[in-house]
């Protein structure tokens, strides 16, 4: 088995790939049809597989998240958004075919934009993106300090949630039943991981100011984060891409 340093997205730099995420944004938010999202949902799908390591249980795990927001989303948009044409009557509600399809489409862009950062988030090193940002693009490193906690901090706290609920599972012994129980091991969980994420805070903070953290307007870095040639071909076929499909869908 493979480690996740051996596939390909996390050999890339983290700026050839934040320029890719862009392009893949301005296309997600540029489509407003269902076809060409699935496509690009499609190719995110097999960039997580096989480009970001993801295995299928933990891409579905994520995707199951976002469908709990997607879900409501697609039903709320479907009965607001106005549409003319054929007409779909369930429970005496007439829906337009339009609006489902407009409906399928906003909620398709939110999966891509989603899956895109997460897959940013899995195949890149918050220390190369501090260093990359800040001697590449000039970015004052306190903002980009601050960026790269989000990074580190999310996949520590999924660890710590996980953690959480497979303690719970040896607790009660058996899987909860019934609403109530699964809403009482849902909060309980949620409180773990704020707990861990404010304890964390505090020892990040404590550590920063031990360190003088921001009391220089600038600084250096022990090792520098290079554009690989691969990187420049991501960029090149990610810009060009983007602005064929721009123009062509």
């Amino acid at each position: 088995m493979r480690k996740k340093g051996q596939y390909p997205l996390h050999k890339l730099d983290p700026l050839s790939k934040l320029i890719s995420l862009f392009c893949i944004a301005m296309l997600a938010m540029h489509w407003d049809k269902p076809l060409p999202l699935c496509g690009l949902l499609l190719l995110l799908t097999v960039s997580a597989l096989s480009g970001a390591g993801m295995s299928w249980g933990r891409l579905a795990s994520r995707m199951g998240y976002i469908a709990v927001f997607g879900l409501p989303l697609f039903v709320l948009t479907t009965l607001a958004s106005p549409g003319g044409g054929e007409y779909l009557v369930l429970g005496g509600i007439r829906i337009s075919f339009e609006a489902i399809l407009y409906a399928a489409a906003i909620t398709l862009r939110m999966f891509c934009l989603f899956i895109s950062s997460l897959i940013y988030i899995e195949t890149t090193d918050p220390q190369d993106f501090v260093i990359m940002m800040t001697t590449r693009l000039k970015l004052p490193y306190r903002f980009v300090f601050g960026i790269s906690m989000a990074l580190t901090f999310l996949p520590l706290l999924e660890q710590e949630r996980r953690s959480a609920a497979e303690a719970r599972k040896i607790r009660y012994g058996r899987k909860p039943r019934g609403i109530g129980e699964r809403f009482g091991v849902w909060r309980e969980n949620l409180v773990a991981v704020f707990a861990g994420a404010i304890r964390r805070v505090e020892q990040t903070a404590g550590s920063m100011e031990t360190k003088g953290f921001g009391a220089y307007r600038s600084r250096t870095f022990l090792r520098e984060v290079k554009v690989s040639a691969g990187g420049y071909a991501l960029m090149i076929i990610s810009i060009a891409a983007a602005t064929g499909l721009w123009f062509l869908i």
